[in-house]
C-alpha cells in the first residue's frame, strides 16, 4: 500500500515537473541560439516556450480598468472615479490572456470570449444575473496574445448606492472561464 501511495505521490509531483520542463526547456533553447547570433531563431524557440505556457495556464483577465475611451491593447484613458450618474454607461477595459484558439473556416485562427455579469448590493446581496452581456471574436493569421476586451455597460434601472459587479469570461475555444470584479457608484 506504501508503494501505491509512494508512485501516485511521485506523478503528481512529477505532471507538472514535466511541463514546466517543457517551457524552461524551450526558452533555454532560445537562449542557446541568441548566444549563436541567431536572434530570429532564438525568438522562435522563445515563442515555442511562450506558446506552451499559453496552452498550460488559466484562463485569466489582468488589468480591469473603468475608462473613458478604449481604441487598441493598452490605449485607453482611465476613468478618474467610478461614480456614475444615473443612466450614465460603464465602460471596462481589460486584457484577457491564456485563451484558447479556434478556426473561423477561412484558415485563420479565432479567438472567441464572452462575459456574464452578477451585480450585487453593497451587502453583497445578488441583484441580477445576465448571461453573454458582452463578447468578442477575432480572426487572424497569428495566434494574437495582446488583446483588449472593451465592455459597455449600461444599468439603467440601478437606484444611487455603491454595487460590484460580479464578471465571468467564458473562453468559446475550451472549458476556461475566469472570474473579476469591479465596484460602481451610482450617485444619488
Amino acid at each position: 500500500m506504501k508503494s501505491i501511495v509512494a508512485v501516485l505521490m511521485a506523478l503528481a509531483i512529477s505532471a507538472p515537473a514535466a511541463f514546466a520542463g517543457e517551457i524552461s526547456d524551450r526558452a533555454a533553447e532560445a537562449e542557446k541560439a541568441l548566444q549563436a547570433g541567431d536572434g530570429p531563431g532564438a525568438l522562435e524557440k522563445f515563442r515555442s516556450a511562450e506558446d506552451a505556457l499559453w496552452q498550460a495556464m488559466p484562463l485569466g483577465v489582468q488589468n480591469v480598468k473603468q475608462v473613458d475611451t478604449a481604441g487598441g491593447f493598452g490605449i485607453y484613458s482611465e476613468r478618474a472615479n467610478h461614480i456614475y450618474k444615473p443612466g450614465e454607461k460603464v465602460v471596462l477595459y481589460m486584457e484577457p490572456v491564456g485563451y484558447g484558439y479556434g478556426s473561423d473556416g477561412l484558415g485563420n485562427s479565432q479567438i472567441a470570449l464572452a462575459v456574464d455579469l452578477t451585480v450585487l448590493s453593497e451587502s453583497g446581496e445578488p441583484l441580477g444575473t445576465f448571461e453573454k452581456i458582452g463578447s468578442v471574436q477575432v480572426a487572424s493569421r497569428s495566434h494574437n496574445r495582446e488583446l483588449f476586451f472593451k465592455l459597455d455597460l449600461s444599468l439603467d434601472g440601478l437606484p444611487p448606492g455603491k454595487y460590484r459587479c460580479d464578471f465571468v469570461m467564458h473562453d468559446q475555444n475550451s472549458s476556461k472561464t475566469a472570474p473579476f470584479t469591479t465596484d460602481i457608484e451610482i450617485a444619488g
